[in-house]
């Protein structure tokens, strides 16, 4: 009887010790973009014109795709980490958080309680822009030093982009995602691109593709729910790493 207590007091030791080592991760910024590129298909005023008007209709409602990508990023994605996320509590109600300032303003983007914006986040968070260089004042660094009880810090982001189809005078569109992580030191610990192109496409008028919610609006469904699927699988191999370099 005296063993198996023994038995049990360290399989139990080992237990919290294992939940206690664990590292945490904060999610500091989530967010999708409404702007569609248009590199591929050229860039005339008019064409630029037609984007900015389509990422100010309210029919063009993203908001369920962002909604699904952020429950399904962190009920099922979160599973494969060897960390733990922070909660979404303990991020973004903290008082530095809130009053952060990103460094290229995407925080205020036009309106933020307002539909036309461009970027669209889970409420609280921060459409931050990952800076190129690594400086003290880049956002990346910024959160790193806000959130140091936290192992990292990670952002995710995702947009669309127009493409050429085979089929002459027809543009699809392709969803892209970057989830990156970094640790305290600032160093990255891993970068995850990943695209899912739409199954069907609009027409293209004069240089431009036809930019009717209702055409547009099913083809970064399609675009999104692809990318999001194809991502599932290749999360897990990429993250399996990330644990020996927090």
């Amino acid at each position: 009887m005296k063993k198996i207590i023994i038995i049990m007091i360290v399989l139990s030791f080992g237990l919290n010790s294992s939940i206690n080592s664990q590292k945490k991760v904060a999610l500091t910024s989530f967010w999708v973009s409404k702007h569609i590129g248009f590199e591929q298909i050229g860039g005339s005023a008019s064409l630029v014109a037609a984007i900015a008007s389509l990422s100010e209709d309210p029919n063009f409602n993203l908001q369920p795709v962002l909604d699904n990508f952020y429950k399904t990023f962190t009920e099922d994605y979160s599973e494969n980490f060897p960390f733990e996320l922070m909660s979404e509590e303990d991020v973004i109600k903290r008082p530095e958080y809130i009053a952060y300032e990103g460094r290229f303003n995407e925080d205020k983007d036009a309106d933020r309680s307002k539909l036309f914006q461009r970027y669209l986040t889970p409420e609280g968070y921060k459409p931050l822009v990952e800076s190129l260089f690594k400086g003290e004042k880049s956002n990346q660094m910024q959160m790193i030093k806000m959130f140091n009880d936290a192992d990292g810090v990670m952002f995710v982001s995702m947009g669309y982009e127009f493409i050429k189809k085979t089929v002459p005078f027809t543009a699809g569109v392709r969803a892209f995602v970057r989830i990156k992580l970094w640790n305290k030191e600032g160093k990255k610990v891993f970068a995850i691109n990943e695209y899912g192109i739409s199954k069907k496409s609009v027409g293209i008028v004069g240089g431009i593709p036809l930019m009717k919610p209702e055409k547009l609006l099913p083809l970064c469904e399609s675009a999104s729910e692809k990318l999001v699927s194809d991502l599932s699988k290749k999360i897990g191999k990429v993250s399996k790493k990330a644990a020996k370099k927090l």
